[in-house]
């Protein structure tokens, strides 16, 4: 009796369905390597953003905290410079104040304000190098545009409006003097002290371009995070269907080892 041949047209389709969902099986396997590639560059570029972020929000922060300083440091000095400046010369110069309250009282009246003048300056030195160690190191470039250093008082200014000692005497010729002094002093504490206001503004505009970068990069954060997600979603679908097609390919593999012991038999 003659054997059948062992090549059917069942054997010939299991061999290629085998072979097919195998390579479909290694086709999906290497999709999902290129998306683990993919994710990891996603990553990379995440973590980069978030610490742009990060960077960004400090400076935000910082950018307003400074601006408030300004704010409210330049605003305390020019409330009270008048007061201190002009209180110590009529206290030390008006002769009606002086005959009224005692020479002795009234020049140590009028000392007392320029201490606490004196103080004002010590203070607003050092919220200048404050705000310039501040700024510089996040905008290093920014000392040639905003020397903000210029701004610092010279901390003898007051000299010449002290007593020295304090002579109570003054002829009217030295009084006019001594008011000229004066005055030219507080201008140019004054003046110093517009510039610094203004820097108010430089520090919003500062402000604003930080809060927009702010806003487009936490847009491009969150694109990220949605390419992110989705790539990951395609990950899982590849490693499912690789899996599939594996278990199709093995049972396809054992049916046709069936099939040929069948024939042999």
């Amino acid at each position: 009796m003659r054997r059948s041949e062992i090549i059917t047209k069942k054997i010939i389709i299991l061999v290629i369905l085998s072979g097919f969902f195998n390579l479909l099986s290694y086709s999906f396997d290497q999709m999902v390597i290129q998306s683990e590639l993919k994710n990891r560059d996603l990553e990379r570029r995440i973590i980069s953003n978030r610490i742009k972020l990060e960077s960004l929000s400090y400076e935000i922060v910082t950018l307003t905290d400074l601006s408030f300083d300004i704010f409210k440091s330049s605003d305390y000095f020019f409330n009270h410079l008048p007061v201190n400046m002009f209180g110590s010369s009529n206290f030390r110069s008006n002769k009606k104040i002086r005959e009224f309250l005692g020479k002795e009282k009234s020049d140590k009246i009028g000392i007392n304000f320029l201490v606490k003048l004196d103080e004002m300056i010590l203070d607003f030195n050092k919220k200048i190098d404050e705000i310039d160690k501040i700024f510089v190191s996040m905008f290093p470039g920014s000392k040639t545009v905003f020397p903000i250093l210029e701004l610092k008082i010279n901390k003898n200014i007051l000299d010449t409006m002290k007593p020295n000692p304090l002579n109570s005497d003054l002829n009217e010729n030295e009084l006019l003097n001594w008011g000229k002094e004066g005055y030219k002093i507080y201008s140019l504490i004054y003046e110093k002290l517009e510039t610094f206001e203004s820097y108010e503004f430089h520090f919003d505009y500062y402000l604003d371009i930080a809060q927009d970068k702010y806003v487009k990069n936490f847009s491009n954060f969150y694109n990220l995070i949605d390419d992110y997600a989705e790539q990951q979603n395609k990950i899982n679908y590849y490693i499912l269907l690789s899996i599939m097609s594996q278990i199709l390919g093995i049972l396809f593999i054992l049916l046709l080892f069936k099939s040929i012991i069948f024939k042999l038999n």
